[in-house]
């Protein structure tokens, strides 16, 4: 950890040096108006460029200028300020993530992607937040869409798609190094160098440093399911260091091609406080570990735009992770390829059609606790997917369906078919409906796990804990109807709103007898509970969300959103199996947002930010209404100094449950200081 330390504050110290150069910047700053926001591209709904009010699902962008204002230092901290999303603390380096329901950590029905690269692992279903670690400076901006996107990107896209897509690396020449330091975030360092030596090359390359230290004595929660709860009186390490090193190249052979390969490494080391039931609730065996991450990522993409109705694109993409939790772990890879030709048949069509493959394999090792059988596993889908695109009215009623058919590893045909409809009675007013099916199909975790979860003391007599997967379970399954209405006047102001309703089947959920089953050692009685992982459950979720954009006046712009969200799950009668789901995801009915972006000069920015949410159902947490501010002050045209403050009011409360034998600590004031030199 101290060698990774003096990497973290080796270029903190450069990059101060390098702050006294004073250059012209390379990007600009300003943020867009009302009217360029309505009409901004977005590409992670139909896979091609195309207008946000013009997009038939529930989509907000998150541009440049909103990271960088929200005072982020990472991908989650910003994702808090997007309407609908579900975004909650557990440690300060975990993160519960979520769109519309099953908000729990590694969320596993959102679909999270770099630049159309999944990051969605088969190992558990679901996304290690704290290894995405995408320099800030780079992203063009992180397209939501809400809702369904099984069609075009695939299985496990159910509740929504989060897409961070970075900057070309022709809009990245010159250099860029910032600096930061807090009470939390101790030391972090991004630096970028990017050049385009001919009209038909460019590249840049990059790094990443930081150095976190969320623990400051504070008392840790740690959740055994239905068993019960732990408190430790005062977690003290929680520390955590990274670092990245990236870089892309683009190229243009001829007018009708273009080719992009980029790729990173990177290694994460943290240290975390376990604790493992032993008896519960009285006894647990509390343990200080330490977690590695490492690997990285290539990918390739190569576009033939044959004429402006004809386009198709070639995608390979590649990454290798090795996970040293200290209760399981092992190497995962994953390789994709992944080709799609649109066509414009007529002056009123589009069609459009793909197909893919996937292999993914791993090698596992065990602890005492926790492990897969078998421990290596390699897991194949191929996927075709066929969406035609037609204007019934020209310019007014736009219809589009599509399917997408998978087969895998499990011998499982898994289709997914969506329809949408956009009514675009003027420039300024869209109107959208959208009726979709998605899966969510198995991993490793609920196929093949295995977790010894300690004793429970029930009525006196210790019962051992046991839960192990199945190769029986089946892909749970969305049934949805969206519909949403967008609305601009002028450049004042613009609202956008969206209504959903979702039926789930087939969900996971454990199955056990209704009584301990007994085996003797010698003449020694022996109680255990085995819970295996089966298809039982059903859930109903329905809600709503709606955004505003009001441009009080010149360099004042407010920004607020509520979203409701009621959600129900459900077991079958326990007549002849006791039946229970394996942990309960965060329920909050109610979310506000409210963001206040204020330009008091050319120079001096003000930026504040409030969140409320309701009481949460499933955990029995409270309620809460927290305030984040930011400063920032350019003394020059190249360079900005930045103060950011989160939880500015000092709420010590818990936002969410662990999982994973890991603490969750409560939120307290934390502080930022940040240098951007553009050289």
């Amino acid at each position: 950890m101290t060698a990774v330390r003096l990497l973290v504050l080796a270029p903190i110290i450069l990059g101060t040096a390098f702050a006294q150069r004073v250059g012209a910047p390379t990007d600009d700053l300003d943020k867009l108006s009302v009217d360029e926001l309505f009409t901004l591209q977005v590409t992670s709904v139909g896979r091609k460029a195309q207008q946000l009010s013009k997009a038939p699902a529930a989509v907000f962008v998150l541009t440049a200028e909103d990271i960088k204002r929200s005072g982020a230092t990472s991908i989650p901290e910003a994702l808090q300020w997007v309407p609908g999303l579900t975004v909650l603390r557990l440690d300060g380096r975990s993160w519960v993530v979520s769109a519309r329901g099953s908000a729990r950590l590694y969320s596993d029905k959102i679909l999270v992607m770099i630049d159309g690269r999944s990051l969605y692992t088969p190992l558990f279903s679901g996304v290690i937040w704290d290894s995405i670690d995408v320099p800030l400076l780079d992203i063009e901006q992180i397209e939501v869409v809400r809702g369904p996107g099984a069609v075009m990107w695939g299985p496990n896209a159910v509740n929504g798609v989060i897409n961070i897509i970075t900057k070309r690396a022709k809009a990245t020449k010159g250099a860029v190094v910032s600096v930061a330091t807090g009470n939390e975030l101790r030391g972090a360092n991004e630096a970028r160098w990017g050049a385009a030596p001919s009209d038909r090359l460019s590249y840049r390359v990059w790094e990443k440093l930081d150095y976190r230290t969320p623990a400051y004595g504070s008392p840790g929660l740690f959740y055994f399911n239905t068993s019960g709860t732990y408190t430790d009186p005062s977690i003290k390490n929680l520390d955590s260091a990274t670092g990245r090193f990236g870089f892309r190249f683009e190229g243009q052979p001829g007018p009708n091609d273009q080719w992009m390969v980029q790729g990173d490494v990177y290694k994460t080391d943290r240290q975390d406080p376990l604790a493992y039931a032993v008896l519960l609730p009285f006894v647990v065996n509390r343990v200080q570990g330490h977690t590695d991450y490492e690997g990285g990522s290539i990918q390739a993409r190569w576009t033939h735009s044959a004429s402006a109705g004809r386009e198709s694109e070639l995608q390979f993409t590649y990454s290798k992770n090795n996970l040293n939790y200290p209760y399981l772990g092992g190497d995962i890879n994953n390789a994709t390829i992944d080709y799609q030709n649109r066509v414009q048949t007529g002056e009123r069509n589009e069609f459009y059609w793909g197909a893919g493959f996937q292999q993914y394999w791993d090698s596992t090792y065990a602890s005492a606790s926790t492990g897969f059988n078998p421990r290596s596993a390699v897991y194949r889908v191929g996927d075709v997917v066929l969406r035609d695109e037609w204007q019934i009215v020209p310019n007014r009623l736009l219809g589009s369906a599509g399917v997408r058919i998978d087969y895998n590893t499990y011998h499982d045909v898994e289709y997914q078919p969506s329809f949408r409809l956009l009514y675009t009675p003027s420039a300024r007013q869209s109107a959208w409906i959208a009726l979709s099916r998605a899966v969510r199909v198995p991993s490793r975790f609920d196929r093949d796990i295995q977790v010894n979860r300690g004793e429970s003391l029930i009525q006196g007599i210790p019962i051992a804990l046991q839960m192990t997967g199945s190769t029986a379970m089946r892909s749970e399954v969305e049934r949805s109807i969206e519909m949403g209405h967008r609305l601009q006047s002028g450049q004042r102001w613009s609202i956008d709103a969206s209504l959903f309703w979702s039926y789930y089947e087939r969900l996971r959920a454990l199955q056990g007898p209704l009584v301990p089953l007994v085996s003797f050692v010698g003449k020694t009685p022996q109680f255990a509970i085995p819970s295996t992982d089966n298809n039982s459950g059903s859930g109903r979720s329905y809600g709503g969300e709606v955004w505003a954009m009001w441009q009080v006046r010149s360099g004042w712009r407010l920004i607020p959103s509520y979203s409701y969200l009621n959600e129900t799950r459900w077991l079958p009668a326990q007549t002849a199996f006791r039946y229970a789901f394996d942990g309960l995801p965060a329920n909050l009915r109610h979310q506000a947002l409210l963001r206040s972006q204020h330009d008091l000069s050319r120079t001096v920015q003000v930026d504040l930010m409030a969140k409320a949410r309701s009481r949460d159902l499933a955990l029995g947490l409270p309620g809460a209404f927290l305030i984040d501010a930011r400063l920032s002050w350019r003394p020059t045209t190249s360079g900005e100094f930045s103060v950011s403050l989160q939880n500015l009011t000092d709420r010590r409360i818990l936002e969410s449950y662990p999982e994973a034998f890991t603490p969750a600590i409560p939120l307290r004031r934390t502080f930022v200081l940040k240098w951007t030199q553009r050289i």
